[in-house]
């Protein structure tokens, strides 16, 4: 693993970048704030003026990834027309893989973490699950709370979509796998017919 020395940038995402890529080549054993701060070129001490310890370190890459997850898709569900259309869900979902797919480096890092933990159940605590996975349970029941569907069919559904998405995105950052179409073109068609619905194509949006 090369250094990478830090030039007049952001120095604290800069070193958040290097622990990712340090715990993706190493493992979390090896992360250490002397390690990322020698790849990126700068003095043992000068993390400390942005993290108090390793551990401190190791919550804020977390934060980094998953703001940015988030911000992407909340900007998927400002950019549908209609926010009672189910086609908000498949906008994040889309969003979600092309997420991954555009930064692959991220998937293993957020995903190998010990208190990453994702609780699938609706009556699960919102504040402390996976941010992503909550906005998802949130529109969810915004477009089709109101229909009478039973809650178990809905954790179902969710639980579905959720696995859509992570699958894909799991596939589509794999280092040796191939696919001979373009993923962006792909993705919300391959999510449409997993549920029965009409590809892009097909409703005239492609």
């Amino acid at each position: 693993m090369s250094n990478k020395p830090y030039h007049h940038g952001n120095l604290r995402n800069s070193l958040i970048e290097a622990g990712i890529e340090l715990i993706n080549q190493e493992g979390l054993k090896q992360l250490s704030l002397r390690k990322v701060a020698a790849l990126c070129g700068v003095s043992q001490a000068a993390p400390y003026s942005h993290f108090q310890s390793k551990e401190d370190l190791l919550l804020a890459m977390q934060d980094y990834v998953t703001e940015q997850l988030m911000e992407v898709l909340n900007n998927a569900i400002k950019s549908c027309p209609n926010q009672n259309d189910p086609y908000v869900l498949i906008a994040m979902g889309k969003s979600y893989v092309m997420f991954f797919i555009n930064h692959p480096h991220y998937f293993p890092f957020l995903f190998s973490q010990p208190c990453m933990e994702i609780n699938l159940s609706l009556e699960a605590n919102g504040t402390k699950n996976f941010p992503p996975f909550e906005l998802l349970k949130t529109n969810f029941f915004r477009i089709f709370g109101e229909n009478g569907m039973m809650k178990e069919k809905m954790e179902d559904i969710i639980i579905q979509l959720w696995a859509t998405v992570h699958g894909l995105a799991s596939i589509a950052t794999m280092k040796y796998v191939h696919y001979d179409k373009d993923w962006e073109t792909k993705i919300e068609d391959i999510i449409w017919n997993k549920y029965g619905v009409s590809s892009s194509a097909e409703r005239g949006d492609a």
